[in-house]
C-alpha cells in the first residue's frame, strides 16, 4: 500500500507557521510558568518576578494567535486524513484537536482571570494592559490559581501526547501523517 502524500495534501503553509509557530511560544512558556511555579523557591525574588513578568507578558498573546488560527482553520480547508487510519483513530484526533484548541484558549483565560482576581495588571507583549476580566476578589485566588493550573497541566499532556502520535507515525508506523505539517 502506498503511504506517500501528494504535496497538495500536507497542511498550508499558514497553518504550519501557526502550528509550529504556537509550538515555539507555548512550550517554552509552559516550561517556564512551571519552573516559576514548581521549581524556583517560593520566596518573592527579583529573578521569579522577571520570569513571571515575561510569561504573563507573552501568555495573553497565545488568545490571539488561536483566534486567528481558529479563523484560518475554519476558512480553509485541512488536508484529508489518509484511508489507512481506522475511524476510532480519527475520531480520537479530533477530540484531541478539539482539547488542544480549546486549552490554548482555556490556560491564558484562566491566567487572565487570575491576574484580575489579584488585583495585578495584565500586561501583553510590552505594549498594552489588558481589561481585568473579573473585579479584584482575594477570596476566589485560591480557586483560580488550581483552575490555571490544572488546565495549563492538562494542555501539557495533551501537547505531549499530540508530539508522541506523531512520532508514533514518524518512526512506528513509517507513514507521512506527520510529512502533513512539516
Amino acid at each position: 500500500m502506498d503511504k506517500t502524500l501528494a504535496p497538495f495534501q500536507r497542511y498550508s503553509p499558514v497553518a504550519r507557521l501557526f502550528h509550529w509557530g504556537m509550538a515555539a511560544i507555548i512550550i517554552p512558556l509552559w516550561l517556564l510558568g512551571f519552573y516559576v511555579g514548581r521549581i524556583m523557591p517560593h520566596a518573592a525574588t527579583p529573578q521569579k518576578a522577571l520570569l513571571l513578568l515575561i510569561h504573563k507578558e507573552i501568555g495573553p498573546f497565545i488568545i490571539i494567535l488561536t483566534v486567528l488560527r481558529l479563523v484560518w482553520r475554519a476558512t480553509h480547508r485541512p488536508p484529508a486524513v489518509s484511508s489507512d487510519i481506522p475511524e476510532e483513530e480519527r475520531l480520537a484526533v479530533q477530540v484531541g484537536h478539539f482539547a488542544l484548541y480549546a486549552m490554548m484558549l482555556v490556560v491564558p483565560l484562566t491566567g487572565w482571570v487570575r491576574s484580575s482576581v489579584h488585583g495585578l495588571p495584565i500586561p501583553m507583549l510590552w505594549v498594552v494592559d489588558l481589561p481585568p476580566l473579573a473585579h479584584k476578589a482575594p477570596v476566589f485566588v485560591p480557586l483560580v490559581n488550581v483552575l490555571h493550573q490544572f488546565s495549563s497541566w492538562i494542555l501539557g499532556i495533551l501537547i505531549a501526547g499530540h508530539g508522541i502520535a506523531a512520532l508514533l507515525h514518524r518512526y512506528g508506523r513509517k507513514d507521512k501523517v506527520m510529512d502533513r505539517m512539516l
